[in-house]
């Protein structure tokens, strides 16, 4: 509910934006040059001289002309013509009442249409007689010769001039309404679309088995939304860090958001000849064009900030990933960088060889909204170049700052470069505003995030590290109650640490009420006690004391002394930056240590349609690697909590649970310590012999792939940071056996660890889904949180029992960023 109301108040926040703008755009609010017949009867008088004239020896001041005007910059005249001068100049303002009256009647243009525009354009709206009244007595006969300097009588404009000033005007105002006409509808598409495909996991959720085994939906399943593009290469990176490859539905919809950028650049556009305002016709395509493409790449631009935005309100309504939004984020700025470089190109193009060479550059590049431009285009470059999968890998938050900088400089250059040429004339700036809104938007509700359930009472973070490893244990109590659920992140911000600006993205693996003084208890027994075990279930012996409170689901401690206090914990591997400043500080300390933090979050988690999947699902198989199991045991607590609750909940219960259709849930999780495994396992995972679980509903699936002690581990993991770390020595393997590890008789074929071996993932999920059964209408959900490899070969094998007619779903939480 709450995130609704975010929702809503987004949409509100944007209207506000639009209402802010005043005039809109052209074509969509804003009318150029209508009507075209009183326009081109203007430009047709404004370039002679009145008698009131005032002449200087060179007066070259062209502030606050008007498009027409700036198309013209070439003219060399001497003479200046104040709005005083044409309100009260009879000569001037006769020729130009009878050329309205005999021209746009002829259009049918109405006489308070006709008068209106009179009293506007006549003297830039200075008070002047109504149209009637500035009519001459005797209509005019003479015409005003083509190429004539004054105007010392009534006279008929030339009409010639007339007629290709109209044409000229009427063309540039049609393609200008295209370049707001393409603008509005790449940025509606790029916000529909993932409407859409929400739209569609919910309603294949929703269908009926009957309808959900249809040709069509298997196939499109099957072949088009679940498979990688090429096999198996997805959520790892390509050869040589080039980037990440998108699968098959997100290469189709990133290939139709380029095409249409790509014709919407390039068609249509006509050439009116002769022409007032371009001498040649390549100087009117190349005005077309660069407007074209600046307007688009404006519109880009908020694209590329909305999808990056971490409270993008799309998220929750497509049920796509942040790591999914990155992608289309990386492509909108790509192509919004690209049309910038055209735009540039063509109108340098334009200056330097179809008017007067290089002396119109140079005298036009000193000008401020030009070099403005020119900066703006610079940073988006640099913003593109800097981006570059190896730097964000290695560096990650030297190329977040960098990309931040390089961000706001190009969006204040490119706001200078249309303000300080058009000064808010023709809405260029709107696209702006939308660009400022999304950032600004987003910004707020971080720090609101940030300020709700931290203040005032604060956060703090205990943390310590797991013997034999390099993963840490933070145990967070944020100031404020949220309501937790599976598959959420939260930001941490670490301030007293050496980086105080950086803030890391992890995974909320368990949550609950407890006091700070039981939760510290249990903090030191668990780094004091020996946690080696030397024979099979010995390291649940030495943490036993621990595993009553550990499950509880927001229960009350049976601690006495402080008052019960939410926590949340999460494990993570410590990297560079500020996690690595954590490992330091603990190895230095030797104990567990308590930091101050803030928590910026929840995030992630619940949306509209994977809770749709997950509440039709009657099979959940969640796989993970590594430290991937942070992810996916937040989901079978919530399925142990649920069944636990089964017997006694309300009707009302059972409609907000999560998996009220599931009747098995098959944890299956590879990792290479045994000091993680024996961690996890009997701290953090729901006990099987538990209330509520006896049916044999859950069941857990180990592989044990590495040494006994973990420093030299280091998966690839997209549960923690962005950044990727340190490569590391291939840990031995254990001797090839398989254990059972189990707390009741009747619960030991629901535990299986084997060690000395990889997950035979393709074993898991056909096994699992029931893919060899006669019956294939059974729905299966499948999650995957883990490294790059496991989640591509976890993608294809789900492709695979797809096309034999399983009804899946994928569910997928990586941080490829």
């Amino acid at each position: 509910m709450a995130y609704l109301v975010a929702v809503w108040t987004f949409c509100l926040f944007l209207a506000r934006v639009a209402n802010a703008t005043k005039y809109g755009t052209i074509g969509y609010g804003i009318n150029m040059f209508h009507p075209f017949c009183c326009y081109a009867c203007h430009d047709s008088l404004v370039m002679v001289y009145l008698n009131c004239t005032t002449f200087s020896e060179s007066s070259r001041a062209h502030d606050g002309m008007s498009m027409k005007l700036l198309k013209r910059m070439d003219m060399d005249m001497a003479g200046s013509t104040s709005d005083e001068c044409y309100a009260t100049d009879e000569p001037y303002l006769q020729s130009f009442a009878y050329c309205i009256q005999s021209h746009c009647d002829i259009e049918g243009l109405s006489y308070e249409k006709q008068n209106s525009c009179f009293r506007e354009m006549a003297a830039n709206g200075l008070l002047v007689p109504s149209l009637e009244d500035s009519l001459p007595t005797v209509p005019p006969t003479e015409e005003l010769a083509e190429h004539a300097m004054w105007l010392n009588k009534t006279m008929q404009v030339n009409e010639a001039y007339w007629k290709a000033d109209r044409g000229t005007i009427d063309e540039f105002e049609h393609s200008e309404v295209y370049h707001v006409r393409f603008s509005i509808i790449v940025m509606t598409l790029s916000v529909g679309i993932p409407l859409l495909a929400g739209l569609w996991l919910w309603l294949t959720a929703l269908l009926p088995t009957n309808l959900r085994q249809d040709g069509l939906v298997i196939w499109l399943q099957a072949s088009f939304l679940l498979p990688a593009l090429l096999r198996k290469r997805h959520a790892q990176p390509l050869p040589f860090r080039l980037g990440y490859l998108p699968n098959r539905s997100m290469t189709g919809l990133l290939t139709l958001y380029v095409i249409l950028n790509i014709v919407f650049c390039a068609v249509p556009y006509r050439s009116v000849q002769p022409n007032t305002w371009f001498s040649n016709r390549n100087q009117e395509m190349a005005a077309y064009i660069g407007n074209r493409t600046g307007v688009l790449s404006f519109a880009n631009m908020a694209l590329a900030i909305l999808f990056s935005a971490r409270n993008n309100p799309l998220m929750y309504l497509s049920g796509w990933s942040q790591t999914t939004f990155l992608a289309f984020h990386r492509w909108a700025a790509r192509v919004a960088i690209l049309q910038a470089v055209v735009h540039s190109i063509v109108y340098t193009a334009d200056y330097c060889y179809y008017k007067d060479g290089g002396n119109a550059y140079y005298a036009e590049a000193a000008k401020p909204y030009f070099w403005w431009g020119i900066i703006a285009t610079t940073a988006m470059g640099l913003m593109a170049g800097l981006s570059a999968l190896p730097l964000r890998m290695y560096a990650y938050e030297l190329f977040l700052g960098l990309h931040i900088v390089l961000a706001i400089l190009s969006l204040v250059g490119s706001w200078y470069h249309v303000d300080l040429r058009y000064s808010k004339n023709w809405g260029y700036e709107v696209w702006l505003y939308i660009a400022f809104a999304f950032w600004a938007w987003d910004r707020l509700v971080r720090l609101l995030k940030v300020v709700y359930y931290n203040f005032p009472s604060g956060t703090s973070a205990q943390v310590e590290l797991l013997p034999g490893t390099n993963v840490v244990i933070l145990t967070m109590f944020p100031g404020r109650h949220w309501g937790a659920h599976p598959g959420q992140h939260t930001f941490v911000y670490f301030p007293t640490l050496k980086r105080v600006w950086e803030n890391h993205p992890f995974s909320i693996l368990d949550w609950g009420m407890t006091s700070p003084l039981s939760q510290a208890r249990l903090a030191s027994n668990s780094s004091s006690d020996d946690q080696t075990p030397n024979k099979e279930g010995s390291l649940r012996q030495d943490l036993e004391p621990s595993t009553t409170a550990r499950h509880r689901h927001c229960h009350t401690s049976p601690d006495n002394g402080p008052e019960p206090q939410f926590y949340i914990r999460c494990l993570f591997r410590a990297q560079r930056g500020a996690t690595g400043e954590l490992r330091r500080a603990l190895l230095k300390a030797q104990s567990p240590t308590t930091f101050a933090s803030f928590v910026e979050g929840p995030y992630g988690g619940l949306e509209l349609p994977t809770r749709a999947i997950l509440r039709y699902a009657e099979r959940i198989i969640c796989i993970a690697g590594g430290i991937g199991i942070t992810y996916a045991a937040s989901f079978a607590k919530q399925f142990a909590h649920e069944r636990a609750n089964l017997r006694t909940s309300s009707p009302r219960d059972a409609a907000g649970a999560l998996f009220p259709r599931c009747k098995q849930f098959t944890l299956a999780w590879t990792v290479r310590e045994v000091e993680l495994f024996q961690y996890v396992r009997h701290n953090l995972l729901p006990d099987l012999s538990e209330g509520g679980l006896d049916d044999e509903s859950l069941r857990y699936r180990f592989w044990i792939t590495g040494t006994r002690t973990g420093e030299g581990s280091a998966d690839t993991t997209s549960a923690t940071s962005a950044t990727q770390p340190r490569s590391q020595p291939e840990p031995d393997i254990l001797p090839d056996k398989t254990i059972q590890v189990t707390a009741e008789t009747h619960t030991e074929k629901l535990i299986t660890t084997v060690s000395g071996h990889r997950m035979d993932v393709a074993q898991v999920i056909a096994a699992e889904s029931n893919a060899s059964s006669s019956t294939l209408d059974t729905r299966v959900a499948v999650l995957v949180c883990g490294p790059g490899g496991l989640a591509d070969e976890v993608r294809f094998q789900v492709a695979r029992v797809a096309r034999q007619g399983v009804l899946v779903d994928l569910i997928e939480e990586t941080f490829s960023w």
